[in-house]
């Protein structure tokens, strides 16, 4: 029995975005699923409504994809992440920048998920509303599915029957499904043994009682499973908000022959009435590798972790203490001087950079914190707190990454010369590399690195507020080459929200990571002369946790 990610994590991301199905594949979802409609210039796009107006918050009547072109769709003013809000939070909003979700395309979509998993795919009836619509529709799609010689990767289903009979003269053996929820239980096994299809899609609750046992519909369905021989069997939807089985359900549902699916808004968990429920473990049964680690006390466990500064300089130390503390000390010494100096203080503001460089000290650059010396193999779900003294500001940042590099000896004093400092401490160092970032003031994102060279570094766009959390949580998860990046936090996230996702095929099989954090000189960039005021902060890092699927 597998499990679906319906629409992707779509509690933790946009629905049907490329970002809310990766993020599904690497909490461990064994398929993904997505809905398919037809633009007016004859492209095939990824959304379940028919209207663009519950995604992008248009009121101004009811905007159908069949009339607008793709280049509306896609490069219009429509954000598909305008409504995306999952926790219901007041003043929550998915972007902090200008940038926009778009819809997807189907072609691209394909050609950026992972190949190593199975797609549920439906047809929407909206793009068959009459025979000419119908036959450009399928036509499209299975030249789609044929061209990348998905035939064997994907089960298609539809509410238009007419669809799934020209689906399969065009791929012969392609595997579909059928559904009309509208239906009776006993019509709708008539309309599977009708339609000679693999599969019926239905409501998980006309399976299922309340006791999580096999109800009269779901005997009926177990029998023409077996005699039928169908391929792919009952594909069960929990038709409730959000769309989530229980735990009892799934258990059952792991001992039916016949249940060929069972479908989930979420791989991770769901947050309702001030209440988090994390059944991540019992959908994608895990071990912990690394046990909670909440770094109690002031000795390290140098079995696992080492501690270790980016820079030289006497301005901040790492240590642990109930945690551990990169505390950041108060600045105040020289700054290099704003572009409009005179010629004087020009030269001696370049004498003094100089004898920073010959020294190696950068004093109004610190940043270091742990890593874990023990190499991290294959697919893992990571996570940890953070806290800070003081809001985080400009030119500061802290980060949970991997990367191919280990961490050398552990530094229990702060740095005399540079030859007791690593790269492997500083966010953003030690390329190529993945991680999770609250980044600045700006907000969270994803980072990461495909090679070796430090001006390859890529950073996706910020998400969530930066400005006001003192605390929060970072989640990184990795499923073969592909990586999510999480947080949450009590002022806008009080559950998980997905902060960018990537590819990286640099990273090897085994890899270290590190929770770390730093400030520098950065120049102010609204219009004013010189730099930001180098701030004092000290963040903590608490209740680390890596966790591995169990094969």
């Amino acid at each position: 029995m597998r499990i679906v990610a319906h629409r992707g994590n779509n509690l933790q991301a946009p629905e049907n975005t490329l970002q809310s199905l990766i993020s599904a594949y690497t909490s461990g979802a064994g398929v993904l699923e997505f809905d398919v409609q037809l633009t007016k210039d004859h492209q095939l796009v990824v959304s379940h409504d028919g209207t663009i107006n519950r995604l992008t918050g248009t009121d101004t009547g009811d905007v159908f994809i069949k009339d607008l072109t793709l280049q509306e769709l896609r490069w219009g003013s429509y954000d598909f992440g305008e409504t995306f809000n999952p926790y219901q939070v007041e003043g929550f909003r998915y972007h902090q920048t200008k940038k926009r979700i778009q819809i997807e395309r189907l072609q691209d979509l394909l050609d950026h998920l992972p190949a190593d998993i199975d797609k549920l795919i439906e047809l929407k009836h909206d793009s068959s509303l009459n025979e000419e619509m119908r036959q450009t529709f399928v036509t499209l799609f299975a030249s789609v599915i044929v061209e990348r010689a998905l035939q064997e990767q994907v089960v298609v289903y539809s509410k238009d029957k007419l669809s799934l009979h020209l689906l399969k003269q065009q791929i012969p053996g392609i595997k579909t499904a059928v559904f009309d929820w509208e239906l009776s239980p006993a019509d709708q096994l008539k309309l599977l043994i009708a339609e000679k299809a693999d599969g019926l899609v239905t409501d998980l609750d006309s399976v299922l009682d309340s006791n999580a046992s096999v109800t009269d519909f779901g005997k009926e369905l177990q029998k023409v499973f077996q005699e039928q021989q169908l391929s792919v069997g009952v594909i069960l939807y929990p038709f409730r908000k959000p769309g989530v089985p229980t735990e009892k359900e799934v258990k059952a549902l792991r001992t039916l022959d016949f249940i060929w699916s069972v479908s989930t808004d979420s791989m991770i968990g769901t947050y309702q009435n001030n209440q988090a429920t994390d059944f991540s473990k019992w959908l994608y049964p895990q071990y912990d590798w690394l046990p909670l680690s909440t770094f109690q006390g002031n000795v390290i466990d140098r079995d696992w972790f080492a501690l270790g500064y980016a820079k030289a300089n006497r301005y901040y130390r790492i240590y642990q203490q109930d945690g551990v503390q990169i505390a950041l000390q108060k600045y105040d010494g020289f700054l290099p001087l704003p572009p409009d100096a005179d010629e004087v203080k020009e030269r001696l503001n370049n004498l003094e950079l100089r004898m920073m460089y010959t020294e190696k000290t950068w004093p109004f650059y610190s940043g270091g914190g742990l890593g874990i010396v023990k190499p991290l193999e294959g697919d893992f779900i990571a996570t940890v707190d953070y806290e800070m003294t003081r809001p985080m500001s400009q030119a500061q940042t802290l980060e949970m990454a991997v990367t191919n590099v280990d961490p050398s000896a552990h530094r229990d004093k702060p740095p005399q010369t540079f030859r007791d400092i690593d790269a492997f401490y500083d966010p953003h160092g030690c390329p190529p590399y993945v991680g999770v970032e609250h980044d600045e003031d700006d907000g969270y994102r994803i980072n990461w690195n495909l090679g070796a060279d430090y001006d390859n570094n890529q950073y996706g766009s910020p998400f969530g507020n930066g400005k006001i959390p003192q605390a929060g949580t970072l989640r990184l998860e990795r499923r073969g080459h592909y990586f999510s990046a999480y947080y949450k936090n009590s002022y806008d996230a009080p559950y998980w929200i997905c902060a960018g996702v990537v590819k990286n095929e640099t990273l090897n099989h085994r890899i270290f990571l590190r929770c770390v954090a730093k400030r520098w000189l950065q120049e102010k960039q609204d219009g004013g002369s010189g730099y930001h005021t180098v701030e004092e902060n000290t963040f903590t890092f608490k209740n680390l946790l890596i966790t591995k699927p169990i094969k």
